[in-house]
């Protein structure tokens, strides 16, 4: 299943330090059956070619656990008046180090809305953020996964 282009837009590209950026919600299942979250920005987020996947780097131990246990995710994004659900499955995935970087097709997608304005959950980027988390890594995982 191809990504919607409302989707593909929110996810593509990189942080620009100086400006607000959505951090996203990305949803994953523990051993006992509860969920976790971990909040992903677009330096660890992108499209894959063709629209035909997302790809994720993922730096927390419990979420590479449970995607390696379960291979399973969600993706919360929000646009305007709209929250997107995406339902992800992990269908190849590299190690770099700490990192887990995953090419996650679509099986389930909705886009939500009751026309009211909604907030994204966001941050502000910044070159002491980009060096903090290291995401010239998490770019370099993103480019090994693009490249298939």
């Amino acid at each position: 299943m191809r990504l919607p282009d409302e989707l593909a837009r929110l996810l593509a590209g990189r942080p620009v330090p100086g400006q607000r950026e959505q951090a996203f919600p990305f949803l994953t299942v523990d051993a006992a059956g509860y969920p976790h979250v971990a909040l992903l920005s677009r330096a660890e987020l992108d499209v894959g070619p063709a629209q035909a996947s997302v790809l994720a780097v993922v730096a927390s131990r419990r979420t590479r656990e449970n995607l390696a246990r379960d291979g399973r995710a969600g993706l919360i994004a929000i646009a305007g008046l709209t929250a997107h659900y995406a339902k992800l499955r992990v269908t190849r995935s590299v190690e770099a180090g700490d990192l887990l970087g995953c090419e996650l097709e679509l099986s389930e997608y909705k886009a939500d809305s009751l026309g009211i304005p909604l907030s994204p959950a966001e941050f502000m980027a910044s070159a002491e953020l980009a060096a903090l988390e290291n995401w010239q890594r998490s770019e370099a995982v993103l480019r090994l996964l693009a490249a298939g």
